[in-house]
């Protein structure tokens, strides 16, 4: 999972807020949620999904609602609460769907990478913490978000293996190496760094 530095509200957003009565999802527009997922690709880092971390565009990405609009119906309009997911079956926001609980680990608000490292064996995102409120937050965030599925996993495997065989040969230049998944490439390189056998 990816921290999200948000930035401003967009112009375009506001001056539409004010001019439009917004009751649900459906009182945008379709050129008014184009030019949201335009501005959050741009404050996510690399265009990537802040959960799963794969990388997306406007035409494979939804406009996720943190908080849920269901819960949150004051939140339907708040930019802070937005931001671009991807559209995987059984993962990320179609996986969340309107669940909610306080547990839940805000890319927003907090950092995940504070509570996420990676089994670089499995390709599992795991806890950092054993026990405790911060275990508890992880595993669920981790559980709702089915960030373990099978094929991100196998993903993430293919990527780690392909990373730590570039670099064994290219120590020198690895910033000419495709950043994918940003927070396990900064896991591994930090591995990297402390000479930490794989």
């Amino acid at each position: 999972m990816l921290k999200v530095n948000k930035k401003s509200e967009p112009e375009e957003f506001t001056k539409y807020k004010s001019k439009n009565k917004i009751i649900n999802w459906d009182s945008f527009t379709v050129e008014i949620k184009q030019v949201l997922k335009q501005y959050l690709l741009e404050e996510q880092e690399n265009s990537c999904c802040p959960y799963c971390e794969t990388e997306i565009n406007l035409k494979n990405s939804h406009i996720e609602h943190i908080r849920p609009k269901e819960k949150f119906p004051k939140l339907l309009s708040d930019y802070n609460n937005f931001i671009a997911c991807c559209m995987e079956s059984g993962r990320c926001g179609n996986s969340k769907e309107n669940k909610w609980n306080e547990l839940f680990i805000n890319p927003v608000t907090e950092n995940p990478e504070d509570y996420f490292i990676y089994d670089i064996k499995t390709g599992k995102i795991i806890s950092i913490f054993k026990d405790g409120e911060k275990y508890e937050k992880a595993k669920y965030t981790i559980n709702l978000l089915n960030l373990n599925d099978n094929r991100l996993c196998e993903i993430r495997k293919k990527y780690i293996f392909e990373f730590l065989s570039y670099s064994e040969y290219n120590k020198n230049s690895l910033s000419d190496y495709p950043i994918k998944f940003p927070s396990l490439r900064r896991y591994l390189e930090l591995l990297q760094k402390l000479n930490l056998q794989f």
